[in-house]
């Protein structure tokens, strides 16, 4: 079974670290480095794939060290988030060539990366010169150079990133369908919500510090603990503020305002699970007709914005 380990890894660049005391163990599945451009995602992704050496501390792919040994990176397909293109070839020349890399004969390395291409629905486009690829067809192209040996370890750095939702629904596809065969697939993404429902597991990162890690339900975890500000909105706005002043008498309340543009009560709790358990009991206690309740925090994005502002959320 494959797996990659990072055990306290610092890198750093002259007087700038790239990633600070780093702890990882990535197994088969889905995996989600998500952060803001410049987090150290990237950074990371290089020290597994063995093109960078850390400063501090020690990176194994399969208990190789890959920087060391340069072999242990033909078991890695990776995606790069810049353009590496030979930009007069066409997509089914571009990764053919580079399964003849891989050793393949050329007629099957033109066989695999016909399939490969036609699985991601460049069926005509894989004959055209990759020149003429729109943002979308480049992901594609890139995806199927990674793909097309077969690797046990897919690294995909920012997939997502300028593709079209049918893109993206096809990519997301294929990764659940590559983590099915019982591989690594890492992905970066500064765009949360695009691998919030697909990854098995979640790393938040930022400024090159690891904030949280775990799967979603653990990372779920994390947010019944931090302040959480829920919108209740009454049938009856004239009652607003005799439910605002019921709410100051809960200790499980840390902040009540009256929202009177949206006609809401815009609710503050420190204590989410207690709030969604009490709050039921009070409307129907004090008869109170309640048209909508919802919160602009329930999100992967709202917990990794108040980790990143040192919320105590611990």
């Amino acid at each position: 079974m494959s797996d990659i380990i990072l055990q306290n890894v610092t890198k750093s660049y002259g007087n700038v670290q790239g990633i600070s005391d780093i702890n990882l163990s990535i197994g088969p599945g889905i995996t989600g480095i998500l952060g803001p451009n410049g987090a150290g995602k990237s950074t990371t992704m290089k020290l597994i794939l063995g093109l960078s050496k850390p400063s501090i501390g020690m990176v194994t792919v399969n208990n190789i060290d890959p920087f060391t040994d340069w072999k242990s990176r033909r078991n890695i397909g990776f995606a790069p988030e810049y353009d590496c293109f030979y930009e007069h070839m066409t997509g089914i020349e571009y990764v053919s060539y580079f399964l003849r890399m891989h050793d393949f004969d050329e007629e099957e390395a033109e066989e695999i990366a016909k399939k490969e291409l036609s699985e991601l629905g460049l069926d005509e486009a894989m004959h055209r010169r990759i020149r003429t690829y729109s943002r979308g067809m480049r992901q594609k192209t890139k995806v199927a150079r990674a793909t097309a040996f077969n690797p046990s370890i897919l690294v995909l750095d920012e997939p997502f990133q300028g593709a079209d939702p049918s893109t993206r629904h096809l990519l997301m596809q294929k990764m659940k369908n590559w983590a099915g065969e019982g591989k690594i697939v890492l992905i970066s993404s500064h765009i949360l919500n695009d691998v919030e429902n697909l990854t098995d597991s979640i790393i938040l990162i930022n400024n090159g510090r690891m904030l949280a890690s775990g799967n979603r339900h653990e990372i779920r975890k994390l947010m019944a603990n931090i302040p959480r500000k829920v919108n209740v909105a009454p049938n009856d706005k004239s009652k607003m503020r005799t439910i605002a002043k019921r709410m100051l008498d809960e200790d499980w309340i840390t902040s009540v305002n009256i929202n009177e543009n949206d006609e809401e009560i815009v609710l503050e709790t420190n204590q989410s699970e207690t709030f969604y358990r009490e709050l039921p009991k009070i409307i129907q206690k004090e008869k109170i007709g309640v048209k909508k309740i919802n919160s602009d925090d329930d999100s992967l994005d709202s917990l990794y914005e108040k980790l990143v502002e040192g919320e105590q959320w611990k």
